[in-house]
């Protein structure tokens, strides 16, 4: 009877560690399936196919020297206060002045 009462408490505690690896393992995959869609976004039909970046991703990419922070604010909103480093061209003149962008620098827009 004792055996079988021990088996019976093992089983909860091999559920639960199942289940812990496997939200780690899903959570690792999560992120590694994130990072890759930031790497290499493929085709875009809209905006809300723009990966997007968390603040902490944005200021590392910017201080490693990986992205440029590109604030899209109007020039006076970028002149009283804007991250540092970060470049200005207002949202209003992007198409006009595309030939400023280096085709081969990833870009980190704000407007914030």
């Amino acid at each position: 009877m004792r055996s079988k009462r021990k088996n019976n408490a093992t089983l909860p505690i091999i559920l639960f560690a199942l289940v812990v690896v496997l939200s780690i393992g899903g959570l690792i995959l999560a992120q590694n399936l994130r990072e890759a869609r930031i790497a290499n976004p493929g085709n875009l039909r809209s905006q809300d196919d723009v990966p997007r970046v968390t603040t902490a991703e944005a200021y590392q990419a910017a201080l490693s020297g990986e992205a440029v922070l590109l604030d899209t604010r109007s020039a006076a909103q970028f002149t009283a206060q804007h991250a540092t480093g970060a470049i200005n061209i207002p949202l209003t003149e992007i198409s006009d002045r595309l030939d400023e962008l280096d085709p081969d620098t990833w870009y980190i827009t704000y407007c914030t």
